[in-house]
């Protein structure tokens, strides 16, 4: 018997206790250490006398003395091993990873007995050994055929996986549950997995990278492991497999998965009944005498450091971290003991203390004097320039005493977040800028991860996620996991449209060759604007789902009222500058996936999955739908206002009232799926938490939207004094003809160019809002002009011959949103006295007109004084302005 063959053996001391291996993000932890699966699957083996499949003690000591020796620090099997098993994997220090084997190629869903079959054989199977130190975790599931989910319905079968996981859960809390996918379903994305696990065989490097990148975007914030992977050595060679093991392994680690698990440890595997003769995965042979592949992965998987520190990046250069603060003294002695235990070998911390009025500088000298017991430090020097400018601004330098990073240390008056990221590029000494905030915690590779993925391609800049650390009430639970927080947008899985300005890192080129922050943004949307400018200008930015930082969200409701309120002023602010990335109701469009929301939803935005023809595609990817358009409307700002109009313009009309109440139940729907799809805490996912959550999901849009429309309103506007002010050196004789239409002439080759050129130095002297075209408008600028009107300019140059040359330039008033929004009230409440009252409101017509009139001058004076300012432009590049013929001079032949 197995127990009798393993009581033969000596006598062992009793073993250290195995800590229990635990989830933090993107990656496993045993305490506080990282963990990284080194895994190998072991067996099946022909069945023994009590119908086990894992061996015999004897034979499994001696493998497991040789996984020992390799490094390996995990075993995957494919049944319920007996406990003399995980006895003797708990001596070695290995932890197991258990599939718990049911019928999954037949039509289970469709059978009540099959269904309760499979699901005691799960809660048999997690029960038999619950609590065992050296189980790792098991999977519910292995590869269910894919001809089978598209039969029954992949929603079905997530939905049946999902119950199996709340199964096990129940028989065994202490481990980590899971399913085991592969390619052809990889659309099979359980909810309450602990990790994401795929079996792959891909054979190219490029190609298995390119799919790594993919599944890491599928896993989202859990880990990703590899269930499988091998290679044949008898029809590949010993060698290849050497080979592509070993870049497998470099390009696990470099892409940010949790691990991976070798198939297999040995040659020796049965399956279906019989031995299998004709394939040879393993690391060893039959006999045990280790092949190729075990000395090459040796070198990588033996010892105790960290595999990001065993699998080096092609060069280190220096990165300066600058961190922004401002009153931010509850978390940033977090934020800076996190930095001091980054990895990466050469890195600086540069802190911008934006004007704080909290603790925040006593809270800097206590972690520089715990540094000093550490390290002995010097401070290097101290300056009073920042950003090029005298400002009060204090700037301090420290040495990391070799062992500890360099610190940099500047405190300056309360100037904004943009000014306050711009002093720290300044004073930074770095090849490359990586930006994190006061309340954020970095992970110890967080920037192993972001400068290998900046340097793996010709990117400008690369950005990470921001994860919310656990929340210690259900209301905290809801609010991390309400809609409307930073996130990142990605067009591809490896290109980022948008990166949370938190966690983002720029080439210090890069950064210079745009200016930097605009320091209009004081709150927010500095790096929306940021991330825009460098892809107007050719820059790819990308996108690396493992560098990690921890984000304290605003995890109280008034705090998240303020957040959502900030977002809308900066989304106002923006629209301004980039009008072609928004749409009619202010919101932003992206082209790319938002992360960070429930994507895969059956409400809205139903997912397409590619099966290929007949069910039978190899890679059957999941694609989500953008954004669904009528979620958006119906949540809007701008459709509650409607809602609201229509209830009080049609309650005196039976027949209308129920219109209003629909549209309201629309909104509420939006709400509803949230609240249904979102991602609570297991341990706060309570009713009350998902009511919240919905109630949350009602509100942020609204207070965002009116935020933005307030902002819209008010602020982007030129100053009154500069409009009233007359444009200087412009002579009484160039206001004939006009101010829509401006021709001017010039016989020295000066166009179009050299005026806007002029026309966008004056407006910058005399202190107008405006935005410039970014190549995706059919007008050159729009000015902001009052609260009612804008301009937009177009300009175009004819050629006459020669140097000659004709510029013409039109005007054009656009009313702005109140100006629409106000006529649109009024006119709709006199068409409906007019048409339910019947009363003669001649009065109320004739004010309403004298309104238009007025809103008509106010358009005309605008226009006057842009046109004068044109004019202006023009005489500074000798451009004079023409009347009649002069203005149509006849083509030349």
């Amino acid at each position: 018997m197995p127990d009798a063959l393993a009581s033969s053996a000596p006598p062992a001391a009793s073993p250290a206790p195995l800590p229990q291996i635990c989830v933090r993000a993107k990656f496993f932890f045993e305490g506080d250490r990282k963990w990284f699966i080194k895994g190998v699957t072991y067996g099946p083996f022909a069945p023994d006398a009590a119908g086990d499949f894992v061996g015999d003690p004897v034979k499994a000591r001696r493998d497991f003395a040789l996984m020992q020796e390799m490094g390996i620090n995990l075993l995957r099997i494919y049944h319920v091993p007996p406990k003399w098993f995980l006895d003797l994997a708990r001596e070695f220090r290995l932890r197991v990873l258990i599939s718990i084997p049911w019928a999954e190629h037949v039509e289970f869903l469709n059978n009540a007995k099959i269904r309760r079959q499979v699901e005691e054989t799960i809660r048999a199977g997690v029960a038999k050994n619950a609590g065992h130190e050296a189980i790792f975790g098991y999977y519910v599931g292995n590869e269910i055929p894919f001809a089978i989910v598209r039969w029954l319905g992949a929603q079905r079968v997530i939905e049946f996986v999902e119950k199996l996981i709340r199964i096990a859960r129940a028989a065994d809390p202490r481990a980590l549950f899971s399913y085991a996918s592969y390619p052809p379903t990889e659309y099979l994305l359980p909810t309450n997995v602990d990790f994401v696990s795929y079996n792959v065989y891909l054979e190219r490097q490029r190609d298995f990278e390119k799919y790594l990148a993919r599944l890491q975007n599928l896993a989202e914030d859990k880990p990703l492991i590899f269930g499988e992977f091998g290679m044949d050595t008898i029809r590949k060679g010993e060698d290849e497999q050497a080979s592509v093991l070993s870049w497998h392994l470099e390009s696990v680690v470099r892409g940010g998965a949790a691990g991976t698990i070798f198939f297999a440890w040995t040659d020796e595997w049965f399956t279906g009944g019989h031995d299998i003769t004709d394939w040879a995965f393993g690391l060893v042979t039959r006999d045990r005498q280790p092949k190729k592949a075990f000395a090459a992965l040796q070198k990588y998987l033996r010892g105790d450091s960290s595999m990001t520190q065993r699998v080096a990046l092609p060069s280190y250069p220096k990165v300066s971290v600058i961190v922004c603060s401002y009153n931010g003294g509850k978390t940033l002695a977090h934020c800076l003991e996190s930095l001091d235990e980054v990895t990466y070998p050469d890195f600086e911390i540069v802190l911008v203390d934006d004007g704080s009025k909290d603790d925040s500088q006593a809270l800097v000298r206590a972690w520089l004097e715990a540094r000093r017991a550490r390290v002995p430090t010097i401070r290097q020097e101290e300056g009073a320039v920042v950003n090029g400018q005298h400002h009060e601004a204090r700037c301090e330098v420290f040495d990391g005493g070799g062992t500890l990073p360099g610190f940099i240390h500047i405190v300056q008056p309360n100037m904004g977040l943009s000014y306050a990221r711009n002093a720290g590029a300044h004073a930074a000494r770095g090849e490359i800028f990586a930006y994190t905030d006061s309340d954020c915690m970095a992970d110890p590779d967080w920037l192993y991860f972001m400068v290998g993925t900046l340097l793996s391609g010709d990117f400008v800049g690369v950005g990470g996620p921001n994860i919310s650390p656990p929340a210690v009430n259900w209301v905290q639970a809801a609010v991390s996991a309400a809609p409307g927080g930073p996130s990142h947008v990605l067009l591809t899985d490896v290109v980022a449209e948008h990166i949370p300005g938190c966690n983002m890192a720029f080439h210090r080129a890069a950064f210079a060759s745009v200016g930097g922050f605009d320091t209009e943004y004081r709150k927010a949307g500095d790096d929306v604007d940021f991330c825009w400018r460098l892809q107007t200008n050719g820059g790819v930015i990308a996108f690396s789902p493992s560098a990690i930082v921890w984000h304290y969200r605003r995890f109280t409701l008034n705090a998240f009222r303020k957040q959502q309120e900030g977002y809308g002023e900066a989304e106002s602010m923006l629209r301004f500058k980039h009008l072609i990335f928004f749409g009619p109701t202010g919101t932003a469009k992206w082209k790319g996936q938002i992360y960070g929301a429930p994507r895969f939803t059956w409400l809205f935005n139903k997912p397409v999955i590619y099966h290929g023809v007949f069910g039978q595609g190899l890679f059957q990817s999941i694609y989500p739908t953008p954004q669904s358009e009528v979620s958006a409307y119906l949540s809007s700002v701008e459709w509650v206002v409607l809602t609201a109009f229509i209830a009080v313009l049609g309650w005196p009309l039976e027949k209308i009232r129920m219109v209003p109440l629909l549209m309201l139940l629309g909104t509420f729907l939006v709400a509803l799926s949230y609240m249904i799809h979102a991602r609570i805490e297991p341990k706060f996912d309570t009713i009350p938490a998902r009511l919240l959550v919905a109630f949350l999901a009602f509100m942020q849009p609204l207070g965002r939207g009116w935020a933005r429309y307030f902002t819209w309103m008010t602020y982007k506007k030129t100053p009154g004094a500069v409009i009233a002010k007359p444009e200087p050196g412009v002579p009484a004789a160039s206001h004939r003809g006009g101010c829509t239409k401006i021709d001017l002439w010039n016989e020295t080759g000066k166009g179009r160019e050299q005026l806007l050129s002029e026309i966008f130095q004056l407006l910058e002297d005399e202190g107008w809002r405006y935005s410039a075209d970014t190549g995706w408008k059919d007008w050159d600028l729009q000015i902001y002009g009052n609260k009612f009107w804008s301009i937009t300019v177009r300009t175009v140059t004819e050629y006459h011959g020669g140097p000659k040359c004709l510029t013409r330039v039109r005007l054009r008033a656009t009313p702005v949103a109140a100006t629409i929004l106000v006529n649109a009230v009024l006119l709709a409440g006199l068409l409906y006295r007019a048409a339910f009252t019947r009363q003669d409101d001649y009065v109320w017509w004739a004010l309403y007109m004298g309104m238009l009139v007025w809103l008509y001058l106010r358009a005309w004076r605008l226009k006057r004084r842009v046109a004068d300012l044109v004019i202006a432009a023009a005489l500074r590049c000798e451009l004079v302005r023409v009347f009649g013929a002069a203005s149509k001079p006849a083509p030349k032949a």
